[in-house]
This record gives structure tokens, sequence and C-alpha cells, in this order.
């Protein structure tokens, strides 16, 4: 294992840390105490690793108030949403009108009336290529297709969607492109939410205008935002969760045939990436306006604390060889998708989606190849996820 550059020169929000060198660097922030000293974005900040003390500041409302990072970091791209809401109230109403669409039994209803036809039309598109990219050709268009198939949403129009997407993401670097886009995106929704008003469908946007909670509905304004939360939430992370899961599989041999021979295993396959290999590694929060102090340490006002899930993900104390890939793991205790009143409405979609795509890859192209190792290792850390997927067909690739 590379080890890692000295703990005081790693900034977790522009350092990469390809690969294991990023897990190892958690590893000896564990070591050295519950709550540590860091970088972020050149700024001091604090890092947690341990499983226990993660799931106490998850649960800690007063020292980090969980709405401040959705402030600063969403909101001014997507607009108030629920995930962004102080008053624990509201936050709970908006929580209930905006997500009944992702619930797992909903979700159940969308795998092969959406999810499934989607994942064999990708790889339909890759037939008679020797080699390819899965993160362009596969990984960072599944996830937004699908959430532009559950919407409801014109499929002429699905490559201007998955633009405005990646432009309001990507609002901090070029906020100019991200207020263009969200200009288009809301003049887009704006004539389908007022006609699923009035002729409702079997889609998400249906769901989100007929929502009534405690005879509340959500305005037009509130669905257009809720929408655009879609975004970091079932895209992004689904996005990078994706490409994990087929760097850990595909650059073991072992893994893929197994599975390919094996696709039962799938789920528990899903279920250790989402553990070893979790998209949002490190998970930005700020702390209260006010001094406050955490496992003894003093917390000065508004400081940048990093919910390292990754490092929980991986503790020793929880896990046994917990640097290892183990299929009859067994053990249900990550912090994949947080804890608590933000955690990840999306999970079951994401989940759903890994599934799907996992068993569709491994039956239609079962004899694909890594061909660039280096590539495919897992980087950056609020969104953990490989550059590339190159890969080759090594044989008549195509399944049944």
């Amino acid at each position: 294992m590379k080890k890692p550059r000295s703990l005081d020169r790693i900034d977790f929000a522009l350092d990469e840390l390809p690969g294991e060198e990023m897990h190892e660097a958690l590893h000896q922030f564990r070591a050295e105490g519950p709550v540590r000293p860091t970088k972020f974005l050149g700024l001091p900040a604090f890092i947690i690793t341990g499983h226990q003390t993660l799931v106490d500041a998850f649960a800690d409302n007063e020292t980090f108030p969980p709405h401040r990072m959705y402030q600063a970091s969403f909101e001014g791209a997507i607009g108030e949403s629920f995930i962004s809401m102080a008053d624990p109230r509201r936050h709970s109403l908006y929580r209930k009108l905006a997500t009944p669409a992702f619930r797992s039994r909903a979700v159940s209803r969308y795998e092969k009336e959406d999810l499934e036809p989607l994942a064999r039309e990708l790889v339909d598109r890759l037939t008679g290529q020797e080699e390819f990219d899965l993160v362009e050709a596969f990984t960072t268009r599944f996830p937004y297709l699908v959430i532009s198939r559950l919407l409801g949403l014109p499929r002429d129009r699905e490559d201007e969607f998955q633009d405005w997407a990646f432009a309001l993401l990507r609002f901090r670097d070029d906020p100019g492109a991200a207020a263009e886009a969200r200009e288009q995106l809301t003049a887009f929704l704006a004539p389908v939410v007022d006609d699923r008003r009035k002729n409702p469908r079997d889609d998400v946007i249906s769901e989100l205008v007929q929502a009534r909670v405690d005879d509340r509905v959500l305005s037009d304004e509130e669905v257009y935002s809720h929408i655009r939360l879609l975004f970091p939430t079932g895209g992004e992370t689904t996005h990078g969760a994706l490409g994990n899961l087929l760097s850990l599989l595909l650059d073991s041999d072992h893994l893929w045939k197994t599975l390919c021979e094996k696709p039962s295993l799938a789920k528990a396959a899903i279920h250790e990436t989402l553990r070893l290999e979790t998209p949002i590694a490190v998970l930005p929060r700020l702390s209260a306006p006010v001094e406050t102090e955490f496992c003894g340490v003093t917390l000065p006002a508004d400081s940048w604390v990093l919910f390292a899930m990754a490092g929980a993900n991986r503790d020793p104390s929880l896990y046994a060889d917990p640097d290892r890939f183990d299929l009859e793991r067994g053990v249900d205790e990550s912090l994949t998708f947080g804890r608590g009143v933000k955690a990840c409405p999306g999970m079951h979609l994401a989940r759903k989606n890994m599934e799907v795509a996992l068993q569709v890859l491994l039956e239609r192209l079962p004899n694909i190849k890594l061909i660039d190792s280096n590539a495919a290792k897992p980087r950056r850390t609020v969104l953990r996820c490989p550059l590339a997927l190159h890969v080759r067909a090594t044989e008549a690739s195509e399944g049944r």
C-alpha cells in the first residue's frame, strides 16, 4: 500500500487521494483520536473518522446543524428544499410532501417498468465496440436518465436535461452557467408541471403535485426545487456508487467472474461496495455559529467539520479485516447514507439502480476486462468515483 503524505498536508477538498491512499490516511487520523484537525478548501477543519463518534455527531444537531452545509452548498443552485430547511417541523412536512415517489415500495414498482429496460438500452449502444469507457457510456448516464424517465420528461430532451443537471452541480465553479441552466430547466418544467396538475400521470412529477400533508401542497417553485434536488441526491451519488462498484469488481478478475457465475451475489457485492468505497467518502458539515465543544475538542464558530463515512465504514472496532472486500460480511452498520433527519432520501432508489445496472452488465457484458487500473481508482472525497473505466471485450461479450 502506498504510504500517504504527511497528514498535516492533506486537504480533503483539493487532493485526489486515489485508491487506498485516502483510506490509509483515514486509518491514521482515527488512530490519533476521535476528532482531529485537518484542512478543507485550504481552511482549517476537523475530521471525525470513528464509527461510534460519527454516529454521535450525526445525532448532535446543536453542534452540527445539518441544514447549514446544504444552505451553503446546494441551495444557491437548486433553491430551498427540505434538505436545507432549518425548522425541524418545516423539514418534516416538506420531506413528507417531496419524497413519496422514492420510498422503497415505489422504487420496487419502477424496477421492471423503467430501470431494467433503460440499463439494457444503454448496453445496446455498446454493441460491436471492442473497447469503451463505462464511466462515459454508462455510470454518468444511467442515473440521470433514470431520473428523467421517472419524472416522465420527453425522451427527445434527455440530453439537455443531463446537461442542465451537470451545470447545476458545478455552480461553484461556473455560477453563470448554473444560473442559465436553472432558468432553462425552470422554463422547461413549467408547462410540464402545469399539465400534470390538470392531467396527472403515473410519474414522479404527478406524485409531487398531488402530494398533500396536513392540507399543505407544494407550490410550483417548490416542485421545481425538489426536482432540482434529485440531481445531487439521486444522480451524482448514484453515478459515484456505480463507478466505485464496477471499479472494485473489474479490478479483480476473480470477483467479476464469481458474480457472472453467481449473479445472486449481486446484492451482497453492492452492500459491501457501499461500505468499502462509499461515493460520499467525506461529508462536510458546518459547526454551530457559536463556539462549541465535541468529544473534548473546542470547535470555533462556523468550523468545517468533515464527517468521514469512509473512515467509519472501515473502523476496525466494528469490522474484522475492514479493508477487505468480503461478500459474506453481513454486518449492516455502514454510515454510507448518513444518519438522522438529513439521511439520504434517495437510498432506496440508489440501491435499486445499482442492483439493476449490475445484473444487466453481468448478463450482457460478462467478458469485459479492465485495461487501465490507475484511471479506475476511485478518487476525491466529497464525491468519490473513478475518472474512467476503460474496458476491452476479450471475447464475444454480448450475453443473452
